[in-house]
């Protein structure tokens, strides 16, 4: 039987930004990840084309990146890991 697809809420292509920030070794960002319906994943990934997937408002990998960077931009330096994880809490709560 297969598993359902794991989705990384911390984007997995801003990897090294998120390890200078403290997701490394059991913190790393794949133990941040929620599994969802495979057609559900496809759609959201551009239906395999995940270029396609982040040309729509409001998509996640785009929008918690810039809420990320405006966050270290607003406190004049580089986020914490907890600061990280409260700032993508909120988002998903908002969800």
């Amino acid at each position: 039987m297969n598993e359902p697809p794991r989705h990384h809420v911390l984007p997995k292509e801003f990897r090294t930004w998120f390890e200078k920030r403290g997701f490394t070794g059991e913190m790393d960002i794949d133990q941040f990840c929620v599994e969802m319906e495979r057609a559900h994943h496809e759609a959201i990934h551009g239906g395999g084309n995940w270029k396609l997937g982040r040309q729509w408002p409001g998509e996640w990998n785009r929008m918690i990146m810039e809420a990320l960077q405006e966050a270290e931009v607003a406190a004049g330096r580089m986020l914490t890991r907890n600061e990280v994880l409260d700032i993508v809490a909120y988002r998903r709560r908002e969800r």
